[in-house]
C-alpha cells in the first residue's frame, strides 16, 4: 500500500519520507516499531544527526533509519548562527561511513553559495528557515514570486556544480 496525504489544494499526494523525532539520544523501542510500520507502507523514516551526536546514536539511527540522514550542521536553532562549511565537509564522509546512507545537510544554508558548497560534499541540501524568512518578509502577493526567485538562484548554483562535475 502507498501512503498518501492531502495537499493544501485538496489532492491526495504520495508520501515516501517522514522525519522522525525522538527524545534524548536513544532511539527507543517504540521509535523502532514506528519505523517498521512506516517502512511497511513505503515511507522512509528520516532521522536527524547533529555535531553533538554520539557513536551510539549513529549506530541506533543506522539500524532503524532509511532513505537518508538529515545532518543538522549547526549547534543551536535553525536559521541562526554561522555555518562552518569546512567542518561540515570534514564530517560528511564519516557520517556516511557510520550510517551507510546518503546524507542531506540542513540548518544554516542561507544562499546559493552555501548551498553550492554543501552540495559539493553532501547528497542533498535542505533549506527551511530561509524560505520561511522569505515568505514572512514578503508582501502576501509577492511571496510566491520572491521564493521562486530565491530558489532559482539556488537551483542555478547547484546546476552549475553538476555541470562542472560532468566536465571533470
Amino acid at each position: 500500500p502507498q501512503a498518501t496525504a492531502t495537499s493544501a489544494g485538496g489532492e491526495l499526494k504520495p508520501i515516501d519520507k517522514a522525519a522522525v523525532q525522538n527524545k534524548g539520544n536513544a532511539v527507543a523501542a517504540t521509535a523502532a516499531a514506528a519505523c517498521a510500520k512506516l517502512k511497511a507502507v513505503g515511507i522512509d523514516p528520516i532521522f536527524l544527526l547533529a555535531p553533538t551526536s554520539t557513536d551510539d546514536r549513529f549506530r541506533q539511527v543506522a539500524d532503524v533509519g532509511s532513505g537518508y540522514i538529515y545532518y543538522v550542521s549547526l549547534k543551536g536553532v535553525t536559521g541562526a548562527g554561522h555555518l562552518d562549511l569546512d567542518e561540515v565537509a570534514r564530517r560528511i564522509p564519516a557520517i556516511r561511513q557510520k550510517v551507510g546512507m546518503p546524507v542531506g545537510v540542513g540548518f544554516g544554508i542561507r544562499d546559493a553559495e552555501s548551498a553550492r558548497r554543501i552540495a559539493a560534499v553532501a547528497d542533498a541540501v535542505v533549506i527551511g528557515s530561509r524560505l520561511i524568512e522569505e515568505i514572512e518578509n514578503s508582501p502576501r502577493e509577492q511571496a510566491a514570486a520572491n521564493v521562486t526567485t530565491f530558489l532559482r538562484g539556488i537551483r542555478n548554483a547547484l546546476d552549475g556544480l553538476a555541470v562542472s562535475r560532468e566536465a571533470s
